[in-house]
């Protein structure tokens, strides 16, 4: 099974988040990884450009205005790279600025400023994966036992407990 994969370049761990749960709210199953700063994006997209197995993302999410504007340059490398020069690219900043042609010159596939409102935001990150990821695989519902095994190397979590102090899914007898 292969999952949409998501690449996030965005400071912002609260950003990120939403975008997380967004998906996950919608039900699109996807391989979704988030890089805070410039470093952590290059050695995550740029590291298969030296490895013949790199795959490429789906999408990727570039917040533009990261350490002193160097976003853009990172998406001049990104079209530079024999893998990754055909990725759909969305230039997603935090403000509303004049960026628009400059992000598209740089090779920017859509220039998207990110809404304020979170309800808005969280929306507006479903429609891009809808939009630019092949779904097919995305929207279906998980195999029984993928979860299970995602899930096997978590650490566990106290369960909520039922009124009658009962975790939930286990019945009393």
């Amino acid at each position: 099974m292969s999952f949409p994969s998501i690449i996030m370049i965005d400071p912002s761990q609260e950003a990120a988040e939403l975008a997380r749960f967004a998906l996950w709210r919608a039900g699109l199953h996807c391989d979704f990884r988030a890089c805070s700063d410039l470093s952590a994006a290059r050695r995550c997209l740029l590291q298969g450009r030296r490895q013949a197995d790199g795959i490429v993302p789906s999408l990727i999410l570039l917040e533009s205005e990261m350490e002193c504007g160097e976003g853009l340059e990172l998406l001049r490398e990104l079209r530079a790279s024999k893998h990754l020069c055909c990725a759909p690219v969305v230039v997603f900043p935090s403000y509303e600025t004049e960026g628009e042609r400059e992000a598209l010159a740089a090779g920017a596939t859509e220039y998207l400023p990110k809404p304020v409102d979170g309800e808005h935001y969280a929306r507006c990150v479903v429609e891009m994966v809808e939009r630019w990821c092949d779904l097919s695989e995305a929207a279906a519902p998980l195999a029984e036992g993928v979860m299970a095994e995602a899930l096997a190397d978590l650490p566990g979590h106290p369960q909520r407990r039922r009124e009658d102090g009962q975790p939930r899914g286990r019945r009393s007898h």
